[in-house]
This record gives structure tokens, sequence and C-alpha cells, in this order.
């Protein structure tokens, strides 16, 4: 059987949407599967025993015909390009006279694609009591299973040797610090002070080093924590080796992010904290714990907020601090 996966972006969420791909191949044996994806994120999806071609969005027109196509993503010109596509069957998204149509889906009726419009989507997902692996389960009907992504012994490798660049030595107990959140959702970061006195905590009463984790976005915020806590900044790095830095980390606390997803992916004990996002959405596997603070405003998906004190204000270091020592 030939399946075609059609996700592009964002890469958090090609990230754990490998999570389909063990059920796939127990449900559709004899399978090959491709993937069509981002250019920006084709990285995340290498050496994935799992995957018999990467194909990017530029190189869309080398697609073949498929059995299946899985079609993930909300976007009308994605969906008419699977549309020129010779298939037997799609899941997911799809053109219908010249709109985006669904699968009934309890996931994409929470999309920006709902049939029952935005505001009700929303509502829905505020209800959402689902993760999204359930949810892709449910949709392409198979079970739940991990993310598939692994790290090459050389990428290991790499990752400790970056971190001893640093000055963290080899055996050392690390926790991963990621507790910004990007430029998109500014209310799922943590505050630079509150950040500072999470990292001391760490340091005082864990007996633990930290490594200041985030993207290029980051950056200032992440030196200045650095400089006050004298903790050592990862700086940025490409998407595997990012990886591999949080790979060398005993422990993550981390914002509903990219690192998040990494740790996930490569079984780390874990700390997650939300705001803006949905908890119930995101899939732990057993590894962690998720803290938030009691807001009734919760999962709000808003990228600005009146409201003060905000989800992140409300937000307490020593919740944190305790659900890392349970971890």
């Amino acid at each position: 059987m030939q399946i075609l996966i059609v996700k592009l972006g964002a890469i958090g969420d090609v990230i754990r949407t490998t999570s389909v791909l063990p059920g796939l191949h127990d449900k559709c044996r004899p399978v090959e599967i491709d993937w069509l994806t981002a250019q920006k994120a084709k990285e995340i999806l290498l050496n994935n025993p799992l995957i018999r071609k990467i194909f990017t969005w530029e190189e869309r027109s080398e697609l073949g015909a498929y059995d299946l196509i899985i079609s993930l993503e909300d976007d009308l010109e994605v969906c008419e390009a699977i549309a020129h596509l010779k298939t037997g069957k799609i899941i997911g998204t799809f053109l219908n006279r010249g709109k985006i149509d669904y699968t009934p889906s309890a996931w994409f009726d929470m999309s920006l694609v709902s049939k029952y419009g935005l505001k009700v989507a929303n509502q829905l997902k505020i209800k959402n009591s689902k993760t999204f692996q359930e949810h892709l389960a449910e949709l392409v009907g198979v079970k739940v299973s991990s993310y598939v992504f692994k790290l090459t012994a050389d990428e290991i490798e790499d990752g400790k040797q970056l971190v001893k660049e640093l000055g963290v030595g080899n055996s050392e107990k690390l926790v991963g610090i990621n507790t910004g959140a990007g430029g998109r959702w500014k209310y799922k970061a943590l505050g630079i002070d509150k950040t500072i006195d999470l990292v001391n905590g760490i340091k005082n009463e864990l007996g633990m080093a930290s490594i200041i984790l985030g993207g290029a976005k980051e950056q200032e915020r992440n030196q200045l924590i650095a400089k006050v806590t004298g903790m050592p900044n990862a700086g940025v790095h490409s998407l595997r080796h990012f990886a591999a830095i949080i790979n060398r980390c005993q422990k993550i606390v981390t914002s509903d992010s990219l690192a998040m997803h990494f740790a996930i992916a490569m079984k780390k004990p874990l700390v997650v904290f939300f705001g803006p996002t949905a908890p119930a959405e995101i899939e732990l596997y057993g590894l962690g714990r998720k803290i938030y603070p009691k807001m009734d405003c919760l999962v709000c998906y808003l990228k600005d907020c009146d409201r003060r004190p905000t989800c992140m204000d409300e937000l307490l270091v020593s919740d944190l601090l305790t659900a890392l020592k349970r971890v």
C-alpha cells in the first residue's frame, strides 16, 4: 500500500504527527509511506525508518500516485495540490467545489476550516479533553503511538560536545530551561524574572545546573537570564543540534513549544506550563506534568490580552519546582 502524509508545519506539529506512523505500519502491511512537508521541517523527518521518501513543498510535482493520502493541512493551496494527485482515498482535508472540506473529525471541527465556524470551533477547543494523538488516531483508524524521531550516534555526541563547550561537564546533571515561546504567542512565555527565580531554585533546591534554551527570537532574553544566573545560554543551532542539546539534559522545563516536542520525542522527564493554549491537547506519554494557573479564561488562544494579572503572572515558580522534583 502506498500512503502519502501531508503535514507541512509547524515544526512541532510535524514531530507529533510522526506518532501515526507505527499504527499505519501495523494496519496496512505491507506499506510504504511518503511525506510532503515544508523545507524547514524536512530536517525533522530525516533518518526516520518508517518513512520511504520525504518531499518538500517545492518538490510536490514529483509526487506519484497513492492508495491513501492523509491530508492534515487546512490550507487551500495545499488541498488544490492534493486534488491533482492520483489517489484511491483521501482522509483529512480535501477540495470540494473549490472550498476546503474534511473527513468527519472532531479535530477539524476545532480548526480554522471548521464547518461550524470559528466561534464554535474555539468553544469546542476549550471543551476538548482529547490529545492531538487521540484525534489523529481516530481520524486514521489506528492505535495511539509515540513520536518517531531518533538522533544519530554522531548527533548525540555533538550534543554532549556542544554542552561541554558551554562549561558543563559530561557527568553534571542538567535541566533544560525553555521558558520563551517565540514571537507568535507572547503569553505562552514565562517572564524573565520568574525564569531567573526558577533557575536559581533548581540550583539551590535540586542541586542541578541549568542550560537556557530557545530560538533566535529569544536570544536577547536568554542572554540576560544567563548573565544573571551564571548558567549557560545554549545559543541558536540547527533543529537536530537543538534536539541533541535537549537530549543531553536529564530533565526539561518548558512552555508549550518545540523544546517540549523534542523532549517528548526523546522521552525526557519534563514539566510543561500552559496559558493561552490547551493542556488537554498535549500527550506527555507519562513522562511529566502539566502546570497551569487556575483561571476561567485559559485556552483562549489570544495573541493579545488585556486581563491583569495574566495567566503567566499567576503561574507560580514554586509549583514548577515542586513538579520538577517529582518527575
